[in-house]
């Protein structure tokens, strides 16, 4: 992989992350889709390591990545439009890594203010604009990857995040607060 190409991804990412620019206006490539989930598996690790033990930091992040990837290849699927997954994920997967960035400042302070025994509401705040524009971001791509108004969108990115809590939830609850 060159640097250029990896500069072009991450701004196609960034792009997309702010709604400017879609997936399908990327070629397929398989080696961004690499990138992608390599990207997203990192950020989301180092996320993950805040709040869990490396292993278990790994598994929950695994799986996360495996559900993101099952629901929409269904998605995709029901809608006759498989032949977009590649970018679909590729998408889903840079731009996840580049709001995880974006979100790695907020994962130190609540670390912190877990170990002083408060979250301030200003925190809270943050993760619900930083869930807010995932959601907003995942509706945009599941809009131009349905070829669909951005309300379908929202619908299939408010399920995706509703089963994926879900799922995390009931397959890690010690782990994710319950």
């Amino acid at each position: 992989m060159s640097l250029n190409k990896v500069t072009g991804w991450l701004g196609s990412w960034l792009e997309q992350a702010l709604l400017r620019r879609a997936p399908q206006d990327d070629g397929l490539s398989y080696g961004a889709l690499v990138a992608a989930l390599l990207a997203y598996l990192c950020i989301d690790l180092l996320q993950g390591i805040g709040s869990a033990a490396g292993r278990a930091a790994f598994t929950i992040t695994l799986t996360e990545m495996l559900v993101m990837a099952a629901f929409t290849w269904a998605v995709l699927q029901f809608a006759g439009k498989a032949a977009r997954l590649v970018q679909t994920l590729t998408a889903l997967a840079g731009t996840g890594a580049v709001l995880g960035v974006a979100s790695l400042p907020l994962v130190l302070q609540t670390a912190r203010a877990h170990q002083a025994g408060a979250t301030p509401a200003a925190l809270v705040m943050g993760w619900l604009v930083l869930l807010a524009w995932g959601i907003a971001v995942e509706a945009h791509i599941f809009r131009h990857a349905l070829a669909t108004r951005y309300g379908i969108g929202l619908m299939v990115a408010g399920l995706h995040t509703v089963l994926a809590i879900g799922l995390l939830n009931m397959i890690f609850p010690q782990v994710m607060g319950n």
